[in-house]
């Protein structure tokens, strides 16, 4: 079975590695790309072609780790190429999955979801749509026999047949992650400014528990580093949100956390 991905980023390459080291042919290109995605690439051993739409074509799998800003572009120009099944595992709200769904059909469509953490040691892939069950299926019998990863425990889980449950979970999670960390930064920011983070970190660690320091400011360190990537995915939590109620109160903390990475964008596109 041949793996394809289109975009090269941290879920790509910890997929790769995995997908290599269970002994599945892995592919992808550099056409266009950076030298920092160049080096990723190089670093592991799999097959780079000359464009992605040979990917695209000589893929069995073929999966697309971008932004949620290019996942519709991505499906539209290379979900077709294949003959295999496309599976898209960007922060998309539901209603950009059925896009993809009514463009590429559900024959060869899968709803995919890494859910935690993408470096931790336990990957919790998640999918939906008809073929869904076939594909967990068939991965699962043909790792049979083969040493899993030392590194890293995978579990998969199948949520249903319908394309577009996995894109809800996602954007619920993405809304309540993402609001926990502006909540984070803004506080930290008031704290630095009265010259009591220190304190501020010893408190809250007493309240939440002893790694709550180095985890949250993590958490807040990434918010800022990444903080393009989450506005985009926070604009799609808001859709899908509209789509289930206009009521503006009823997600008054979505608002103000899309808002706030906005905010946390433009001030790092100013440095």
């Amino acid at each position: 079975m041949k793996f394809g991905f289109i975009g090269f980023g941290e879920v790509s390459y910890t997929l790769s590695k995995i997908l290599l080291s269970y002994g599945f042919d892995v592919m992808t290109s550099i056409e266009g790309r950076s030298d920092k995605t160049k080096e990723l690439v190089n670093s592991i051993d799999i097959t780079v072609l000359d464009s992605f739409e040979d990917v695209s074509s000589e893929s069995d799998i073929l999966i697309s780790a971008n932004s949620p800003q290019s996942a519709l572009a991505v499906a539209l120009k290379y979900g077709s190429l294949t003959d295999g099944l496309f599976l898209d595992f960007n922060n998309i709200s539901p209603n950009t999955a059925k896009q993809i769904e009514n463009y590429i059909s559900d024959e060869h469509f899968i709803d995919s979801a890494i859910m935690g953490r993408v470096s931790s040691d336990k990957l919790n892939l998640y999918f939906s749509g008809r073929k869904a069950e076939e594909f967990v299926e068939r991965m699962r019998n043909y790792i049979k026999g083969h040493d899993a990863p030392e590194d890293v425990e995978v579990n998969i889980k199948v949520v249903s047949d319908e394309i577009g449950d996995v894109s809800k979970l996602k954007i619920l999670r993405s809304s309540y992650t993402k609001g926990v960390s502006a909540l984070l930064v803004e506080t930290f920011e008031t704290a630095e400014k009265l010259g009591l983070d220190d304190e501020l970190w010893e408190i809250l660690a007493l309240t939440e528990n002893r790694d709550f320091e180095t985890s949250s400011k993590s958490r807040i360190s990434s918010s800022k580093r990444k903080s393009k990537r989450k506005y985009e995915e926070l604009v799609e939590v808001m859709e899908f949100l509209d789509g289930v109620n206009k009521n503006r109160k009823s997600k008054i903390m979505a608002i103000a956390t899309k808002d706030k990475f906005e905010k946390l964008k433009n001030r790092k596109g100013r440095k």
